[in-house]
């Protein structure tokens, strides 16, 4: 809808045309590291003067370990969650005050 709108109130519609090639073109690596570069940085608390002068086959490791646990902690079941509030409670209980 948003398109069809700037379509009637351009002049050159050469550039709706190279805009939307740039829109369906592929992620580049540098793009990828700096969105990694991001996400570590929100999610796992990490400086970005960490990754000064890593390259994107350093980072991604980092990135992929991060991501999988994030992902392992979103899927657990309620019964698994259960089961460790139950072990955390029951060692707090023993543990003497």
């Amino acid at each position: 809808a948003a398109i069809d709108h700037v379509k009637q109130k351009s002049k050159n519609p050469q550039y709706i045309k190279r805009y939307q090639v740039m829109k369906k073109r592929p992620q580049t690596e540098s793009e990828a590291r700096k969105d990694m570069m991001i996400y570590l940085k929100n999610t796992a608390g990490y400086k970005m003067d960490f990754f000064k002068g890593k390259s994107y086959d350093e980072i991604c490791p980092i990135f992929q370990a991060r991501f999988d646990a994030n992902m392992r902690f979103l899927f657990k079941s309620r019964e698994e969650m259960e089961e460790e509030d139950q072990e955390v409670l029951k060692s707090i209980n023993e543990t003497p005050a």
